[in-house]
């Protein structure tokens, strides 16, 4: 899976109503606070541990995200 394709799924993902993609305040940049997009916290983590399988990552990281109904 290139970075192409992962940034597409991440792309399907965020457009998802079924899942939680909210964008995240990151503490760990040269400008403290900022806030990054789903797609662009994911997609650098692939590119900072290419030993993970992005679609491995990619199927756990839809059912984390996944939306569910309260009882």
């Amino acid at each position: 899976m290139d970075e192409d394709e992962i940034k597409l799924a991440l792309g399907q993902m965020e457009s998802d109503p079924a899942l939680k993609t909210d964008p995240v305040i990151v503490q760990d940049t040269p400008t403290p606070n900022q806030l990054v997009s789903f797609g662009e916290k994911h997609a650098s983590y692939l590119k900072e541990h290419p030993k993970v399988n992005p679609k491995h990552y990619l199927s756990n990281l839809r059912a984390m995200v996944k939306i569910r109904a309260s009882r």
